[in-house]
C-alpha cells in the first residue's frame, strides 16, 4: 500500500478493527468512545489520529507525537496530511506539527 493512502479515506474507507501496512507506517480503525478513529504509527510511535467528526463527513486530524523527529517522519507525515491543513515541519531541528489556515 502506498504511505499516501493511510489519509484517504475515500480510496481505503475506514473499517473497524482493520490495519494497513505501507513499509515502516500502520494504521489501525478502530472505534473509540464512540467515534470513528484510525491512528497512524511509524515504527510503533504514535504520530497522530484521524477523527470522524460529528457531522459523519469530515475527517479531522490530531497530532500525537513528533517521534524521533526524522526526515523520515516528516516525509512520511506530510505523504499522509496531503489533503489536510496540517504539515510536519523540522526548521532549526525542531519538530513539530503547523496547522495551516
Amino acid at each position: 500500500m502506498k504511505l499516501a493512502l493511510l489519509g484517504d479515506f475515500v480510496a481505503v474507507p475506514w473499517a473497524d478493527g482493520k490495519c494497513r501496512n505501507a513499509s515502516s507506517w500502520r494504521s489501525v480503525d478502530v472505534m473509540s468512545d464512540g467515534f470513528a478513529v484510525r491512528s497512524v504509527y511509524h515504527y510503533g510511535t504514535l504520530m497522530g489520529s484521524f477523527i470522524l467528526a460529528k457531522d459523519g463527513v469530515r475527517w479531522v486530524f490530531q497530532p500525537e507525537s513528533v517521534g524521533w523527529g526524522s526526515v523520515s517522519d516528516q516525509q512520511g507525515m506530510n505523504k499522509i496530511l496531503a489533503n489536510y491543513s496540517w504539515r510536519y515541519r523540522r526548521n532549526g531541528g525542531v519538530p513539530r506539527y503547523e496547522e495551516i489556515r
